[in-house]
């Protein structure tokens, strides 16, 4: 894993070098990137809810309700990535920008997104200090356990996103590390994940 880590590090680094080599199609929206970018988030979903029932079947209830209650986090970047569902209503195209799409308002259900969205991150917010969710990362620190390396990582891979995007505007930069910084979220995830398991061991 620790190979993987530098691999993604690289790929940020050279990313500004790389998206001039890319098809001017990756940095539209609903393109290939963002696509591989639901496979991604969709793929740290299904392995949280794997390690979760891992944890609940060992009997580490703690790790176990932490891991369940990280999947919303992973289904609300999901829906961010598909535009809560925009990229299902295409309404044009152009030759420069490519598609467009419906606005959130004009969605048959647009107005009910954002009030689900409220409730779901008030209702995680509660769990979480109900819970002292928030002091399980914390302790993994203290004992040396996080993975703040690849946080670090993920974390850089997003600000040089964003860079890409408003600074330099080259979005096919900013769509390849998005799929990086997804990644680098994925690798964190199973990191913490072996540190619990460790700890409850």
């Amino acid at each position: 894993m620790s190979a993987l880590k530098w691999i993604l590090l690289t790929g940020v680094l050279l990313s500004y070098f790389i998206s001039p080599y890319l098809p001017i199609s990756w940095g539209w929206e609903n393109n290939l990137l963002e696509w591989l970018q639901v496979i991604i988030l969709t793929s740290g979903l299904a392995l949280t809810c794997k390690w979760w029932q891992e944890a609940k079947s060992a009997g580490d209830l703690t790790s176990a309700r932490f891991l369940a209650w990280a999947t919303p986090l992973w289904l609300l970047m999901i829906g961010r990535e598909l535009s809560w569902g925009r990229v299902f209503y295409p309404n044009g195209f152009n030759a420069v920008s490519g598609p467009s799409f419906l606005t959130l308002a004009e969605l048959p259900y647009g107005a009910f997104v954002n009030p689900l969205l409220a409730i779901i991150l008030v209702v995680w917010l509660f769990v979480v200090i109900k819970y002292r969710l928030d002091k399980i990362p914390y302790h993994l620190l203290k004992e040396c356990r996080f993975p703040a390396s690849e946080l670090a990582i993920t974390i850089l891979a997003f600000v040089v996103a964003e860079l890409g995007e408003k600074k330099l505007h080259l979005p096919a930069m900013e769509e390849f590390d998005e799929c990086l910084a997804y990644l680098g979220l994925i690798l964190t995830a199973y990191c913490v994940k072996a540190a619990l398991r460790s700890k409850a061991k």
